[in-house]
């Protein structure tokens, strides 16, 4: 095996975000300090519900998607399959290369089309359910959907880790073409938004409650007046493959991913503690066979609640110091879920191109508790070249991936 072929490279990109369809828009609206956040008015219908904040995709015109495929799915499907077009496109494919993998998942299904069928289901209207709606709540109905969409024949994994799913995804995927049970692979996370998820973070206190009337500023990652998450929509997709089939194709190199970590937290279900934190980062890096030193930026899971961020923080200057700039992208697009880790590498990875990168959003006091971290706000005019991108789960699922600027 040549050492290019062991290498593995993101040669794709896909995004579909609360700014709308497209990395370039994602980017571009990050750089700008625009906060995709706004008023719900639908959570004011829910009793005793105190946060009334979220950020959802725009309307997006889908009708591109023959209908054949389209009947099938619901919106989170909708934003993979946009994602997955970009990806694809960029990646220079005019048609899905033959055995091309799938690792694509969320962190429920369509919760909006269960409500909709169980309802009908108590009615017993079974008459009234057409078939296409089982194919929306499955657990794997996004790999479902765009394997048939994409006619994609090559081993396909449904992999859900919740907010950790999209990371996960592109680290069992880089894994699996590193070890050569693979060739090439899309790989991310994709999420639609729910009132019940707002409710869902509300229940266990983590959900944004006190700038309901200045939305824009609700989901602040490390600063003092945090109070919780910001729940979001989306999709990310990133296309892998080997350096060695990356330079025979003359691709577009967005970066190389040298290692990835993950572990799972027993001390709690719900909170993840500096130890496992750590212990995963630490896990990453051996992966990778780099050291600390060798890292010069770190993109936090950092969501916004009072514990998480604090936890993240120690654990960040446990392995690394106060030296390494940190930063969340949670105060621009909030908590997108399963497609968090893949959106948020993605836009890392464009502005890693651009040597322009973005503090985190709203920070305007930092937490004396997570100040031992090199935070900043606003955009800088930085050269980063190599990169670690957390991402983290309720449920204890720990991941961390490691990202160089690609060189020969």
């Amino acid at each position: 095996m040549s050492d290019n072929k062991n290498r593995i490279v993101i040669t794709g990109c896909g995004s579909v975000s609360p700014y709308g369809a497209g990395v370039s828009l994602l980017t571009d609206s990050i750089l700008a300090q625009k906060s995709s956040v706004k008023f719900n008015e639908e959570l004011t219908a829910i009793q005793d519900l105190t946060s009334l904040v979220s950020s959802t995709v725009p309307e997006i015109d889908f009708s591109y998607i023959p209908r054949h495929f389209r009947r099938s799915m619901s919106k989170m499907s909708l934003f993979a399959y946009s994602a997955i077009k970009e990806a694809l496109d960029n990646a220079g494919f005019e048609k899905t290369p033959d055995g091309l993998s799938l690792f694509i998942g969320s962190t429920v299904s369509s919760m909006q089309t269960w409500l909709d069928f169980t309802e009908k289901f108590k009615n017993r209207e079974l008459d009234t359910i057409k078939t296409t709606v089982i194919f929306q709540v499955m657990n794997h109905s996004p790999l479902a959907n765009m394997a048939q969409a994409f006619d994609l024949n090559g081993p396909g994994f449904g992999i859900s880790a919740a907010c950790a799913t999209g990371l996960m995804n592109i680290g069992l995927g880089y894994l699996a073409i590193k070890a050569g049970f693979l060739d090439k692979a899309l790989c991310g996370g994709t999420d639609e938004y729910h009132p019940m998820m707002t409710g869902c973070f509300a229940i266990m206190n983590a959900a944004s409650n006190q700038f309901n009337d200045n939305p824009q500023k609700a989901s602040r990652p490390f600063d003092s007046k945090r109070c919780g998450i910001v729940c979001s929509e989306g999709a990310g997709i990133v296309l892998l493959e080997s350096l060695d089939s990356a330079l025979k194709r003359n691709a577009h190199i967005y970066g190389e991913i040298l290692g990835f970590g993950t572990n799972t937290e027993t001390k709690s279900i719900s909170h993840p503690s500096k130890e496992c934190i750590s212990q995963c980062m630490q896990s990453a890096l051996k992966n990778a066979d780099v050291s600390a030193q060798e890292i010069d930026f770190v993109n936090a899971h950092a969501t916004s609640t009072v514990a998480g961020d604090i936890e993240e923080s120690k654990a960040v200057f446990d392995i690394f110091g106060g030296g390494v700039w940190t930063n969340s992208l949670k105060g621009h697009i909030g908590h997108t879920m399963a497609a968090s880790g893949a959106l948020e590498l993605i836009s890392m990875l464009d502005m890693m191109q651009r040597e322009k990168i973005s503090g985190t959003l709203n920070l305007e006091n930092i937490d004396e508790q997570a100040a031992s971290v090199k935070h900043f706000s606003g955009v800088k005019d930085l050269k980063i070249n190599t990169f670690i991108k957390n991402s983290f789960a309720l449920g204890g699922t720990n991941c961390s991936l490691i990202v160089r600027r690609f060189k020969q």
